[in-house]
């Protein structure tokens, strides 16, 4: 499989000298990665850290509505690797006459960084619509190599084989990426781009959970046709006057629906970004599809023996436990759109969607009060926990949304939207390996709900200016 990859993306670079040159455009692009460790085991969180991206890219026009997309980067994956038992404890002991100082345990975990350089090859192929601002979406595969010194430079020597063979990661990494990106063109050889994407590892990097890279990215680009033509620029715009350009960002209160205990599960309030696109049909409705960043969750407040879902804690009624549950997806909702209005818009959106976990976790604290002959006393504890191996990776369901578009520049539409949506699959992981791991699921079964008010613009493409 490996030699496979590298052929083909070899073979792709050789193809790239010899395709006609005015099709070429090579650029460079920067930005940022938030790692996700998708883990086999649940063990310890890994949280996500910001790392850089930086590199170059090099496109192949297949023709107005398909090109292919090749290039070099070099990027970070980092993490906080945190135990995910308990940060600290305290307690205070009360006598009955003479109160005892709190006293404090001192804290016990530890915190490890690890951080993975990789010089990473990607090919994708993409779809764009035509006209001087491209909406552009695709996917394809990338192959890395690990650069890290400790584990490629000199210090290499200093081990055995087989301590290498035992203790080293992998030196390679094959995967998967899902992109999307917005392409201005300024003349008719620069051009500058935004480009947002994620990535599914293949190899495992941490053994011990069997964790596999992954990551959402954002970047920034700019790019240049060497050898364009006046004839290239000259792309009919009738198709992109129909597009329209939705970044919009808000808040989303989620709930879950579940078969028990409904009442155990409080609403979680997260940040609900992204940007959409609406194809403009000869007639109503239009079609809408987007990318978009929810965190959904939910509450727990009673005295709960589990963290993640409400199982009673038998004969213990001095237990409190404090739970938020953070779950959060990338989105791809896709939606018809019916206009009512003529100055002051009204938007009715009904439809669909389909949403990827990146990362699951939960934080809180549990407090425990016992008494004792000689007053009581109270511990709490903190925990910050990974929840990978609990819910599933992906999400199903229906979203309704009403929209008000209000004129506000002569390039855009201000607009305030109200969402709903209703999952339609348990989220749960009830498959054998995770009960086998967990031994907690109860037979319970959550669905996601969850509303999101959004603020954000409608703007078309190379649309008429105003008057």
């Amino acid at each position: 499989m490996k030699i496979k990859l590298i052929s083909s993306l070899v073979l792709l670079c050789l193809a790239t000298l010899s395709v006609p040159a005015q099709k070429l455009t090579i650029g460079i692009e920067s930005g940022t990665n938030f790692s996700n460790l998708r883990k086999t085991f649940d063990y310890e969180r890994f949280a996500s850290v910001a790392g850089p991206i930086n590199g170059f890219v090099v496109k192949y026009d297949l023709s107005n509505w398909i090109y292919l997309s090749s290039g070099a980067n070099h990027t970070s994956y980092c993490f906080n690797e945190a135990n995910n038992s308990s940060f600290y404890d305290k307690s205070w002991l009360v006598n009955s006459y003479l109160p005892v100082p709190e006293q404090e345990i001192a804290p016990y975990f530890s915190v490890y960084t690890p951080r993975y350089n990789f010089l990473r090859i990607p090919l994708l192929l993409k779809f764009k619509t035509p006209g001087r601002v491209n909406l552009e979406f695709g996917g394809g595969a990338y192959y890395a190599f690990l650069t890290n010194d400790e584990f490629r430079g000199k210090d290499r020597d200093l081990y055995t084989k087989e301590y290498i063979a035992e203790n080293f990661p992998k030196m390679t990494d094959w995967g998967w990426i899902l992109a999307s990106s917005l392409n201005y063109q300024i003349n008719n050889r620069w051009s500058v781009f935004v480009n947002g994407q994620v990535t599914y590892g293949h190899e495992n990097y941490f053994k011990d959970v069997e964790g596999k890279m992954g990551s959402s990215e954002i970047s920034l680009g700019i790019g240049y046709r060497p050898f364009a033509t006046e004839k290239l620029f000259q792309i009919p715009d009738s198709v992109a006057r129909n597009v329209s350009i939705l970044p919009h960002s808000g808040i989303i209160v989620s709930q879950v629906k579940s078969s028990s205990n409904t009442s155990k599960y409080k609403p979680s309030v997260g940040l609900s970004s992204g940007i959409s696109y609406k194809f403009q049909l000869d007639n109503n409705p239009d079609i809408i599809v987007g990318t978009w960043y929810d965190r959904k969750g939910y509450k727990q407040n009673n005295n709960g023996e589990q963290t993640t879902i409400y199982i009673p804690a038998d004969n213990q009624p001095e237990r409190q436990l404090l739970s938020e549950v953070q779950l959060d997806y990338l989105t791809v909702p896709i939606l018809l759109d019916i206009s009512i209005g003529r100055k002051i818009v009204s938007h009715f959106n009904i439809g669909t969607y389909f949403s990827l976990l990146q990362n699951a976790f939960a934080e809180g604290e549990i407090t425990l009060k016992s008494e004792t002959g000689h007053g009581y006393q109270i511990s709490k504890h903190y925990f910050n926990e990974s929840l990978d191996l609990w819910f599933k990776k992906y999400d199903f369901g229906f979203m309704g949304s009403y929209q008000v578009h209000v004129p506000v520049f002569k390039w855009a539409d201000a607009f305030v939207s109200v969402n709903q949506s209703y999952g339609m699959i348990d989220i749960l992981n009830n498959s054998k390996v995770a009960q086998s791991t967990i031994n907690a699921i109860d037979n319970q079964k959550i669905q996601n709900w969850s509303t999101s008010i959004h603020f954000g613009l409608s703007i078309p493409v190379n649309q008429k200016q105003k008057p």
